[in-house]
Order: C-alpha cells, then sequence, then structure tokens
C-alpha cells in the first residue's frame, strides 16, 4: 500500500477511535442524565456512452478547465445486468467536495420494496482530510492518465468509474467489474492470472491499488460519524408510458400513485429525455414521494407510468451534468 494511501488508513482508523470515545462519553452522560427520570457492462469495456454524472469523456484524461465545483473525489457504479432507470436514478457512493463535504447514500429501513429515494447524507471532512485524500491519489499515480485495467472474464457487472478534480483539471479512472474478480493479482505458475480472470499481473495491480483508494476514502468519510440529511433542492426525471395490466403482472408489488404535478407525465414521456424539476415543483415531489416505493408507479389522466427520479449533487446544475442529455 502507498505511503499516501496509508496514511488515508490510519486517519480513518484514528477517527474511528475518536469516533468510538466521543460514542462512550455520550453513552455515559445519557445514562447519568436518565437515572433521575421516570420510566437505525455486460461483458465489453465501458464506452463514452456509459461514463456517468460529471465525468470526462476519455478514461485518465485530464480536462482544462474542470467544470466549475466539481468534486475533488467521486466514485460510481453504473451498467451490468440492472433494470431499465436504475443506473439513471442511482447516486454516487461517494462525492466529496473542496470544502470538505461528503455526500453519500445513508442506510434504508429494512422494506421490500425500500424507499424511492435515496436517503443522501453529508458528512463534513477537515482540510487535511481532504488533503490525505488528494495525497494518496498522488502517491497511487491517479493524477495522471489512466493505467490499463483490463476486462475480466465475467459479464453482466457494474463498471466502477472514480474521477478525481485536482487543479483545475479531471481524471476519470474506469474498472470493469472491480471487487467481482477472485484472485486479483495473483498468478499461477505458469504466469498466466489466477482463476482465469483474463487479467495480468500489471492490470491487477492496478485494479488492487484503485480499490485500495476508494476503500481508504470511505473508511474515513464513514470514521467521521455525525452526519445531516442532504437538503434535496432538485432532481433530473425520466418517465415511461406502460401498461398497467402487464406491470401488474409482473410486478405485483407495484403501487400506484397520482402525479402531484401540473407538469404531465405525457410530456415528461414524449420527450423520452431528463427534465428538470425544481424550486417550489421539486418541494412539492420531495413530499409526495415520502411514502414511494422502488416498484411505485404513477398515474396521471387514467394512464400510468413508471418514473425514475435523481436527485442533483450540489455541482450538478442539469440534465447534461447527468450524462443523459436533455
Amino acid at each position: 500500500m502507498g505511503t499516501g494511501i496509508a496514511r488515508l488508513a490510519r486517519l480513518a482508523r484514528h477517527a474511528r477511535l475518536g469516533a468510538g470515545w466521543a460514542l462512550t462519553v455520550a453513552l455515559a452522560l445519557a445514562l447519568t442524565g436518565c437515572q433521575s427520570l421516570p420510566g437505525g457492462g455486460a461483458g465489453s469495456p465501458p464506452t463514452d456512452d456509459d461514463v456517468p454524472s460529471g465525468t470526462p469523456t476519455e478514461s485518465g484524461a485530464p480536462t482544462e478547465p474542470a467544470a466549475p465545483g466539481a468534486p475533488v473525489l467521486q466514485v460510481s457504479r453504473s451498467g451490468g445486468f440492472v433494470p431499465m432507470g436504475y443506473d439513471f436514478s442511482a447516486v454516487p457512493e461517494l462525492t466529496v467536495y473542496a470544502d470538505g463535504r461528503a455526500i453519500v447514500p445513508g442506510p434504508q429501513i429494512l422494506i421490500y420494496p425500500g424507499p424511492l429515494l435515496p436517503n443522501l447524507q453529508v458528512v463534513q471532512l477537515s482540510e487535511a482530510d481532504v488533503g490525505a485524500l488528494v495525497d494518496a491519489a498522488r502517491d497511487a499515480d491517479l493524477l495522471g492518465a489512466a493505467p490499463d485495467y483490463g476486462l475480466p472474464n465475467v459479464t453482466d457487472l457494474p463498471t466502477t468509474y472514480v474521477t478525481l478534480t485536482v487543479d483545475g483539471r479531471s481524471y476519470l479512472h474506469a474498472a470493469y467489474a472491480l471487487g467481482f474478480v477472485e484472485g486479483e493479482g495473483t498468478t499461477q505458475d505458469d504466469g498466466l492470472p489466477a482463476g482465469g480472470s483474463g487479467l495480468t499481473d500489471e492490470q491487477a495491480a492496478a485494479r488492487i491499488s484503485l480499490t485500495e483508494l476508494i476503500d481508504a476514502a470511505n473508511a474515513l468519510v464513514a470514521a467521521r460519524g455525525s452526519s445531516t440529511p442532504y437538503a434535496i433542492e432538485a432532481f433530473g426525471v425520466l418517465a415511461q408510458p406502460i401498461d398497467l395490466a402487464v406491470e401488474g403482472a409482473a410486478s405485483p408489488d407495484a403501487q400506484v400513485m397520482p402525479w402531484p404535478l401540473d407538469a404531465t407525465l405525457a410530456d415528461l414521456a414524449d420527450t423520452a429525455e431528463c427534465t428538470v424539476i425544481d424550486g417550489a415543483a421539486a418541494r412539492t415531489l420531495l413530499g409526495a414521494l415520502g411514502s414511494a416505493r422502488q416498484a411505485t408507479l404513477f398515474e396521471q389522466d387514467d394512464d400510468t407510468y413508471s418514473v425514475w427520479f435523481r436527485p442533483l449533487l450540489p455541482h450538478e446544475d442539469g440534465c447534461e451534468d447527468l450524462g443523459v442529455g436533455g
């Protein structure tokens, strides 16, 4: 493990220790107080069309200048064998901004189908934390042209995208089936990759280095502990009409809700593109979607639609930032 990533891992360990001590003190105080009271790409390399929100269009190529307000680090996964609309509505698993804000999907309640909207949380990192992330990326040689991450002999799995933005330049790393290949980094006696993965030693080493950065960054954010809910102010929305009889037979868990906005679903579906909903309409939508589930359908003027919602992050102004046009 490189020195930069090792330092990042140490920060995470120290943060976990600090969080544990703070929790112990808080529990002790709470118990003391309570004494006087009564009584939770399938099989092919990623292409430019697969690239998710906010990423440059060529793997590892620096862009100049970077998009205004672009995150220092963003990790997302897309592609593979997933239902329609899944990739569009999926929020990146980690987004870290220069001011230390880290936005991550938080825990969800254990129900099926699950809530429609993600439980986005904001964790505040320190300036030193952000600096450690940058140092770790530089130490791992990720602030330059991307290495060859190879194409493992597995199918229908997602591609992991890591975008780093430092000193006005953005760098994209795309690794198909990252973390799904057993024995990455090892070889057999005959020099061939272990387990028939189809990876060379160099490709496996590059994948391990990328994974170490992701794991260390996630550990650091998790170790910081306290978080606040992310205030969703706008959505990207996609809609598609469906035959309720067919959909109902295929998805018995589907719930049908009335569409809460004046904007017509027929118009949204006709465009076949993403539409941004913000302002008062976004606040109305946010309130209505509180009880919606992942299998929820929406009804308007006696027609039924599948609708997908993608909360916009602070650096995303419109659908073009989601890589879907519109």
